[in-house]
Order: structure tokens, then C-alpha cells, then sequence
């Protein structure tokens, strides 16, 4: 009998020791990570990820921290959005309110609007081409910098159809792709435009948050109300609740390995993975997972997946450790209603006390939050501009996201 108890007890400290190793959560509680919320990572040629947070930036080598606020360096802002990598190794980071910040190691060069031309000091996306030319997404139109001169494109100047971008990837030197924010999916070869939507190009959504090109030059589209999109061509195809077993319709980020792995960053059912024709995820009820809301991932040469979460820091994922799995365990049910809603939102749950309640619009801003929320539950959304929220809801156990549509 001691025997048996021994050896329950041991097995059971090697899984915990094994799942520990597989996803290690960093915080700024128990790390220099200045913030829970992880909006941006990115790998340098160093293997140093880049973490970018609403309270400025850290840098990990996977033993020592580095961290930049407006405080202790010259970034222009705490607040953000993304990170690139020039083929000379610079940093190009682009904030909420800063515009953009060059980190050559040493010193931040900032460009705003202040100081350059610049379309505007929100800067949600960027890359850079082959040519070292700067493409920047801007909440009022797409800028570019060839470390000189700044041309900007807008709907009064261009056959852009949106101002409001989300993501930008360079195929080429003359050929870009760009997802809007409720403007379609866009190619920009040279300085003309074609614009494919849920009109003339079979997107189930005009939003794209997330976007990434696999070697055989198919295009991958994040959306965050309809999926995950694959373009070719001139033919979108849609992997959805509806046609596959995908677990999830929103997402924000994405990311593809050397494999050709895809790895989606979602709303509700942590990091998504597609491998293969199959479909798997990591989140809350299936792995160590902390939380199901997932802003950003990148893949690591070593298949080391990184996320960065809403409200619990970034996690560390090795595979080898822990398989994810296709199917998940059913939830208890949320309500939401009325849906549309024209004023008051409620909803209701089989627990009495919600953890966590957010409200996110489609581009993954956080504009409505709580905490130790009582249930049932309404929220006041006549202020709110008509289009699709998504409703977040944790709790000890469970955490869904449910689509909301604003009248």
C-alpha cells in the first residue's frame, strides 16, 4: 500500500515538474515584465525576444531582462503595438500615441507627427521590404519612410478603401498585402490598390488583425469575427466554426513556423493551431494555459511558441512537452442578449460571480472592463458606435468570448 501511494505521488510530480517546463508564465509579478498585457512579441537574430506591453518594452535572452520605459530610456511611449526588425538588426517599434521609435541598442530615434511625416502617432502595424523601406499601418492611412522621405497613403490620395489598417506584410519590392480594419483585404502592388471583402472576394469578414505568408506564397488572414482566411490568387477560402473543426471564429495574431505550422493568437480559446488539416489549441481547460484571450504569438527556430496575453503576462509553449489537443471540454452556458443590442447588453451565467468581464472592439482595444462581477449583469452600450464587440467573460474555471453586434 505505501508502495502504490509512493509511486501515485511520484508520477504525479513528474507531470506536474513536465507541464511546469511546458508552459512557463512570465508576469510582472514573478519577472521584470513591466505588464500583463502583451500586445506585440518579436525574435531578433539573436533569438532575444521582444516583448511589447501597455507599460513599455522588455527584452529576454532567456536568462536576463532588459526593460524600456518612458521613465529609464527615450521611447517616445509606453503603450505598445508592434515590433520590427530592420536587415541591420534596428528596432522599429510603433506605439499608441509616440508614432514610431528606431532602438538601435543604444538610442531611440522617434518619429511622430511632430517631427516628420508621418501619417499620424498611432502606429497599429509594420514591416520592412527588401529594399529597407518602412511600410507603417496608422489609424488614418498607410505611411512610408525609405529612411528619407515619407509618402502617405489615404482614401483622399490613393485607391487605399480604409484608413484604418491592421497589418501589412512585403511579398516583394513592389507588392504589398494589407489587412484593414473593416475595409477588406488589400493588394498594393506599386501604388495601386485592389481591395477584396465579403462583396467581390468570399471574406467572411473586412478585418484583418493578423496576417502571414506561408513558402508557397498563400496568404493567411487572422479575422476577428470570421476566422481564419486563406488567400490565393484571387480566391479567399474560409476555415470557420461552420466548415471545419476549427474551435474558434476570432483572432487577432498570427504566426507560421518553419513547418508551415500556423499559429493563431485567439479571443476565446487561447493560442490555435493548424497543423495539417487539423485544427488543435492550447487554453484554459485543456493546458496550463492562463488565459484564453491572446494579443500576439511568435514561433522561436527552435519551435519555442511564444503568447502574449490579455491580462496574464507571456507564456513560454514547448511542444515536446505537452501535445495540444482538437477537442475541448464544453462550458458552461453563457447568455448574451439581446443580440443585436441597441442599448442595454445583458447577460447571465450558471455561476454567480464572474472573475473577469471585458468588452473588446475589433481591433482588439479593450474599451469596457470589471472585476468580481455579480451575475446576472447588464452593461450600458448606447454610448458605444454601432459595429461587432466581443464580450469576454472569466471566470474560476471557464472563460468565453461571445460576438456582440451594436445597432
Amino acid at each position: 500500500m505505501k508502495r502504490t501511494l509512493y509511486i501515485f505521488i511520484l508520477l504525479n510530480f513528474l507531470a506536474a515538474n513536465i507541464f511546469a517546463q511546458a508552459f512557463i508564465n512570465y508576469t510582472r509579478f514573478n519577472s521584470p515584465l513591466p505588464d500583463n498585457s502583451v500586445r506585440a512579441i518579436a525574435i531578433d537574430s539573436l533569438g532575444r525576444k521582444w516583448f511589447g506591453t501597455d507599460y513599455g518594452m522588455a527584452i529576454f535572452d532567456d536568462t536576463n531582462w532588459t526593460v524600456y520605459t518612458t521613465v529609464n530610456s527615450g521611447i517616445s511611449d509606453n503603450s505598445i503595438k508592434c515590433i520590427h526588425f530592420d536587415a541591420a538588426g534596428n528596432a522599429w517599434i510603433g506605439t499608441q500615441l509616440g508614432g514610431l521609435n528606431k532602438f538601435d541598442g543604444n538610442t531611440f530615434t522617434v518619429y511622430n507627427t511632430s517631427n516628420s511625416g508621418i501619417a499620424s502617432d498611432f502606429v497599429r502595424n509594420l514591416t520592412v521590404d527588401v529594399n529597407d523601406v518602412k511600410w507603417i499601418c496608422t489609424d488614418i492611412g498607410l505611411s512610408r519612410f525609405d529612411n528619407s522621405t515619407w509618402t502617405n497613403y489615404d482614401i483622399t490620395n490613393s485607391g487605399i478603401p480604409i484608413n484604418s489598417l491592421g497589418c501589412i506584410v512585403a511579398e516583394s519590392d513592389s507588392q504589398r498585402w494589407i489587412g484593414t480594419v473593416n475595409g477588406g483585404f488589400v493588394d498594393m502592388f506599386d501604388t495601386a490598390f485592389i481591395t477584396y471583402n465579403i462583396v467581390n472576394g468570399g471574406f467572411p469578414d473586412n478585418s484583418i488583425l493578423g496576417l502571414a505568408i506561408d513558402t508557397l506564397g498563400y496568404k493567411w488572414c487572422a479575422t476577428p469575427a470570421g476566422g481564419l482566411v486563406r488567400f490565393y490568387g484571387t480566391t479567399a477560402n474560409p476555415f470557420n466554426t461552420a466548415n471545419s473543426n476549427i474551435p474558434s471564429d476570432a483572432f487577432d495574431a498570427i504566426a507560421i513556423d518553419s513547418l508551415q505550422n500556423i499559429y493563431l493568437g485567439s479571443y476565446d480559446q487561447g493560442v490555435v493551431k493548424k497543423q495539417g488539416n487539423l485544427f488543435l489549441h492550447y487554453g484554459t481547460l485543456n493546458s496550463p494555459m492562463p488565459d484564453d484571450l491572446i494579443y500576439s504569438v511568435a514561433v522561436e527556430r527552435s519551435g519555442i511558441i511564444w503568447a502574449g496575453t490579455s491580462v496574464e503576462g507571456v507564456v513560454r509553449i514547448d511542444e515536446q512537452l505537452f501535445a495540444p489537443v482538437q477537442d475541448f471540454i464544453p462550458r458552461p452556458l453563457y447568455t448574451a442578449y439581446p443580440n443585436p443590442v441597441r442599448n442595454v447588453l445583458s447577460f447571465v451565467s450558471q455561476q454567480s460571480i464572474a472573475k473577469a468581464v471585458r468588452i473588446f472592439n475589433t481591433s482588439g482595444e479593450k474599451i469596457w472592463e470589471q472585476f468580481d462581477v455579480a451575475l446576472p449583469r447588464t452593461v450600458d452600450m448606447s454610448a458605444f458606435p454601432a459595429g461587432i464587440y466581443f464580450l469576454s467573460i472569466q471566470g474560476e474555471t471557464i472563460a468565453v468570448s461571445k460576438k456582440v453586434i451594436k445597432m
